[in-house]
């Protein structure tokens, strides 16, 4: 009790003396009314708990698990939250590793809870949710060396187990089960250049839709791939993945049947930051650096951070955003040796590389509905708002680490986060609700002022993201025929009914008025 007392006292002394003039190390540091007004989720590594704050650094709400962060998490259009966990299955201990998913509701009660770990797979890193419900998982997937060395693995640069890439969709079902609908392996999609007795030999840069089974492969390196986000596409029905490991995004087609996931159908549609990878470039092509958070953005572009370990200029990070060259059916154009394109970015933050901006691991960027980036640098908790001219608009550090909440003034201990992301006060998890701000997750006597700048809204944007899209029609035919307080009744004659779908038609391609 008395040395519990002393603590308080020593902290309340900091404080005191830390307000006088010191510059605070966590929380808001930067807030201007550029900034876009929203809420942001933190999925923060060291805590089991998720936060959402408002722009001023306020708790909004809050969720507790029983596992540490798996790292992601998501707001649902409900309200729910969907998050992984880390169960800390002892056969899986790479960066990253989660073991199990969980959906809360807004007021903190699990609802689901779907265990993806076992001796041989375990999901890790990054989960994405369908327009149905069901949830995309990222998981790894053991076989023993046999296994490889059988598909034209080098055998002294294979481990007595190596991991590939499992991706399964899985379709809850009640409190504590699901369906596994979907999977895609990385398995069934190798090439190799070792073995000519062995299937699909030949060179890489034959195989340009196929994994160079040899390529990056270690004798004491089990996580070969080391697949760190996945996305999904809804227009195109497809998935992108992040290879830290291999430098690249994969683009994957989500629409192939489940039965022909294993064929040639379910190779790569498309792959894109290090041509060396598939044998059709050299070292010195490479652009993305152990990448985070590949994602589609606004008019089809791709965004993802590139955490630059190996960059040759050095240890940088940058955000870069590309086009890449969709054709009409879907696919991606590609030269009978050429590597896929583009050759370089159409836009990259910063836009000179910067020693202060550099996250070894994690990390993350999100467009924001007015264009802005939201950027996480993941090792140090630190989250930026900035400008398409490259102005940083808002600043927060998580104040959350591995000792609980950080005193202002003082700095945080291992305080990372995965990847933040912002939702709109008009995303219908929040539409609605009373947003009550609970307080700051730093400690500190005296709390800054601080001015919140509310965002325009649009009745078409149903699903909050301040753009009128094909998302938004499917909510709406979802919705079709309701009457009573519906959402998507925007002449308000109290049904969604043909009139309603002509005025979202007549606004679909069209941004929120900023």
């Amino acid at each position: 009790m008395i040395r519990s007392l002393f603590i308080a006292c020593l902290a309340t002394i900091s404080l005191a003396f830390g307000a006088q003039g010191q510059t605070p190390t966590v929380g808001v540091l930067n807030q201007t009314e550029a900034s876009f007004d929203g809420y942001t989720l933190l999925p923060v590594t060291a805590s089991a708990k998720t936060f959402l704050i408002n722009n001023c650094g306020e708790v909004i709400n809050e969720w507790n698990s029983g596992y540490k962060a798996g790292m992601m998490a998501y707001l649902l259009p409900d309200g729910s939250l969907l998050r992984a966990g880390r169960t800390n299955n002892a056969n899986f201990g790479a960066g990253g590793t989660g073991g199990i998913v969980e959906k809360f509701d807004w007021e903190g009660n699990l609802t689901w809870s779907y265990p993806i770990s076992s001796d041989t797979i375990c999901q890790h890193h990054d989960i994405a949710v369908l327009p149905n419900g069901n949830v995309l998982a990222l998981a790894w997937r053991s076989y023993p060396a046999a296994t490889w060395i059988a598909h034209g693995r080098d055998p002294e640069r294979t481990a007595d187990v190596v991991w590939g890439t499992y991706i399964l969709e899985v379709e809850p079902v009640g409190a504590d089960s699901g369906i596994v609908v979907w999977e895609w392996e990385a398995i069934n999609h190798l090439s190799q250049s070792f073995d000519p007795s062995l299937p699909n030999y030949g060179a890489p840069g034959a195989h340009p839709r196929q994994l160079d089974v040899n390529y990056e492969a270690e004798a004491g390196d089990r996580d070969w791939l080391h697949t760190n986000s996945i996305a999904y596409n809804a227009e195109l029905d497809q998935i992108m993945v992040s290879s830290r490991d291999f430098n690249e995004l994969w683009i994957i087609d989500h629409g192939v049947p489940n039965e022909l996931t294993g064929t040639e159908a379910g190779h790569l549609l498309y792959r894109w930051g290090n041509p060396e990878a598939y044998g059709r470039g050299t070292a010195a092509d490479r652009i993305l650096h152990s990448q985070h958070d590949a994602r589609w953005i606004q008019d089809g572009q791709v965004m993802v951070f590139s955490n630059g370990n190996e960059r040759p200029d050095g240890f940088f990070s940058t955000v870069e955003v590309m086009t890449p060259p969709l054709n009409e059916d879907g696919s991606y154009n590609l030269s009978p040796t050429a590597p896929w394109g583009p050759e370089g970015t159409d836009w990259r933050y910063p836009s000179i590389l910067d020693a202060d901006f550099f996250s070894q691991n994690t990390s993350g960027a999100q467009q924001l509905p007015n264009g802005n980036i939201l950027i996480t640098e993941g090792a140090s908790g630190e989250i930026r708002e900035v400008t398409l001219d490259q102005q940083v608009v808002w600043n927060y550090v998580n104040p959350i680490g591995t000792f609980g909440a950080t005193a202002q003034y003082d700095n945080p201990v291992i305080n990372g986060v995965f990847r933040a992301e912002r939702y709109a006060a008009a995303h219908p998890a929040l539409a609605g609700r009373e947003l009550v701000a609970q307080g700051l997750l730093e400690i500190t006597l005296n709390p800054p002022a601080c001015v919140l700048y509310p965002e325009p809204t649009c009745a078409a944007d149903l699903n909050g993201n301040y753009f009128v899209e094909v998302n938004d029609l499917l909510g709406m035919l979802t919705g079709f025929g309701c009457t009573g307080g519906c959402q998507g009744d925007l002449d308000g004659d109290g049904s969604i009914a043909i009139s309603d779908l002509l005025v979202l038609l007549g606004a679909i391609g069209s941004p929120c008025a900023f």
